[in-house]
């Protein structure tokens, strides 16, 4: 399994990082919904999709979810919304990955540890064997959760051809 991110992400460290500009910026406003950082990334995303899938074929998107149970990161609606407007071949966008479980923010320090993904994510039910997925998620740091993410979606019958963070911690 190979990773791939967009741009180099430099926390904000309490603003106290001087490297912390352009993409590691837009990723917070991204996380917390700003339209902008939504069409920021959306825009390198089309483009990453572009180069990987072939034109006309469908292909359904998951996204790695937040810590908390049931809740959604506030970029990735918006951002499969203007996808699906460029991308009509794009067949499913629901929540093909579910956190059943909350977990401590890794952010602040909870543990990275693959088996913490492992209990906690489960693949949905609607997935259809062979389906080819596109796996996102906005910021990787060891890549396990990732990892996990892209195992279950195999297990459950996926074709995962691009895993895929928007940022990846330096």
């Amino acid at each position: 399994m190979s990773i791939e991110h967009l741009f180099d992400y430099h926390p904000y460290r309490g603003g106290n990082n001087p490297n912390h500009t352009g993409a590691s910026a837009q990723l917070l406003k991204f996380k917390n919904g700003d339209p902008q950082a939504v069409q920021f990334f959306t825009d390198h995303v089309a483009t990453k999709l572009r180069a990987t899938i072939p034109s006309s074929t469908g292909f359904s998107v998951a996204t790695v979810p937040s810590s908390t149970a049931g809740k959604a990161h506030k970029g990735f609606g918006p951002l499969i919304r203007l996808l699906k407007g460029s991308f009509p071949e794009i067949r499913n966008s629901g929540n093909l990955l579910q956190r059943i479980s909350s977990i401590p923010s890794l952010h602040k320090g909870g543990n990275r540890a693959a088996s913490v993904h492992q209990s906690s994510l489960v693949a949905a039910n609607s997935i259809v064997s062979g389906e080819i997925v596109v796996l996102l998620d906005d910021v990787t740091t060891t890549g396990n959760s990732l990892q996990v993410a892209e195992r279950l979606l195999q297990q459950a019958g996926a074709n995962v051809v691009l895993t895929l963070a928007l940022c990846k911690t330096v």
